[in-house]
């Protein structure tokens, strides 16, 4: 049950602070008198929601309190070995594999309570994100003092082995200081042997970065869960005046997924670049949404989703673009292409535009379509075999966003991911 005897239980095993357990409280309640989405609501009608509902047969126990995975060395060197220079922090059911030490960094599993207390949520992303709140049970927290350099990237892995019918609620917050500079890599994945079959397993998540002023962070959050998997993540970057972001989210596994990404540009100059992939098959359901925020003048942001769609996947994207009227010379972009591999796949786009302000310049974009015919048969009369040429078009269609990807042996193990992934009849 997810009650106050959970919360209770949960505190009590991770000895955390009462501050902390009261909050969770709060949460509970909050989550209990907040309505779900109603069925109009654009950026909700397109997924059922009871399917994020841990009260549908979930357990609250939390990966830490679980038997300690048994993964083969091969399992554990996939993900737990570096890919080239970078620090990896590495994690399997909430424990670290080793102490984490990054000069520069304080590495916690304390959450800061400002962060806890964050709002400026929508009502149907609170029902949601509360349950996180109430019930987060793997928790990293990154402090970037200021002024500070990494010259390698930071790779933190979570290895989950999560139980069928297990809810689990991850929390990540980074925070980077005044004119700091770091590459963070945020992967997930199912680890161990999850039974094949219909007997689901739950995923609420939550990412809060927080970038001071002048702070650059390049960011990626990859996902690998299994296909029993349903996820629920809200990511929210807040950027003060100056500060620069460039963020990917890489979608490869869960069932059905529902990932709301939010961006608020609040200090002037402000600057974000937003990317995403996802890699569709089987019966997936993806629904991404975006908020490109802009709260300060002489802000930009510039987002590009593309998805590649095979089998019955089917893709929903969202965007909203909102200039407050405090932002104005401001410029803001977003695009959304989605490549359909099979006739049976489908993907929507819906952009959305609310600008209170006059001196501003939004722009959308998005297509929908198969592999251009044309683009195959200039390849094949080159003495390329179709299957090639198709293979070679798609992974010309995700590469723009593999390009963003600030760390080249992650790059190439994506492509080669895809790559053996890719059907073609």
């Amino acid at each position: 049950m997810f009650d106050t005897a959970a919360i209770d239980q949960l505190a009590k095993a991770l000895k955390e602070p009462p501050g902390i357990t009261d909050l969770r409280r709060k949460a509970l309640a909050r989550h209990t008198e907040l309505p779900w989405p109603h069925p109009s609501d654009d950026v909700w009608r397109r997924i059922d929601v009871s399917l994020l509902d841990p009260s549908q047969g979930f357990s609250p126990t939390p990966p830490s309190l679980l038997p300690s995975v048994q993964l083969t060395d091969a399992q554990l060197a996939l993900f737990t070995k570096p890919l080239g220079d970078e620090q990896l922090l590495a994690r399997i059911n909430g424990h670290w594999l080793r102490e984490p030490v990054v000069p520069g960094i304080a590495v916690s599993e304390r959450i800061p309570q400002a962060v806890l207390e964050a709002s400026g949520l929508t009502e149907a992303e609170e029902k949601l994100a509360s349950l996180n709140t109430a019930f987060h049970d793997d928790d990293v927290s990154l402090e970037v003092s200021a002024r500070t350099s990494l010259a390698q990237p930071l790779r933190l892995v979570r290895l989950i082995a999560v139980a069928p019918q297990q809810a689990i609620f991850p929390l990540t917050a980074i925070r980077v200081g005044e004119g700091s500079s770091v590459t963070i890599i945020d992967e997930y994945v199912s680890a161990g042997t999850v039974p094949m079959g219909t007997v689901p397993h739950l995923v609420n998540g939550r990412i809060e970065l927080i970038l001071e002023e002048n702070a650059s962070v390049r960011y990626v959050r990859l996902q690998r869960w299994d296909q029993q998997a349903r996820e629920f993540v809200l990511q929210r970057a807040t950027l003060a005046a100056g500060a620069s972001l460039t963020l990917a989210n890489i979608s490869l596994g869960a069932s059905v997924s529902k990932t709301h990404v939010i961006t608020r540009l609040a200090g002037e100059t402000a600057c974000a670049k937003l990317y995403g992939f996802v890699f569709g098959q089987g019966v997936q359901h993806i629904d991404q949404h975006t908020l490109q925020d802009h709260q300060a003048p002489h802000t930009e942001s510039d987002l590009q989703y593309r998805a590649a769609l095979q089998d019955q996947s089917h893709m929903v994207y969202t965007g909203l673009i909102r200039i407050a009227p405090t932002a104005q010379q401001t410029n803001a972009y977003q695009a959304n292409h989605n490549l359909m591999l099979s006739q049976r796949a489908r993907a929507e786009t819906i952009p959305m535009l609310e600008i209170l302000a006059d001196d501003v310049q939004c722009k959308h974009g998005a297509s929908t379509g198969p592999i251009d015919d044309e683009q195959a048969f200039y390849l094949m009369s080159r003495g390329v075999p179709r299957e090639a040429a198709q293979r070679l078009i798609v992974m010309g269609f995700i590469e723009p966003i593999m390009q963003q990807i600030p760390f080249a042996p992650l790059r190439e193990r994506l492509r080669q991911e895809i790559e053996g992934n890719l059907q073609h009849g």
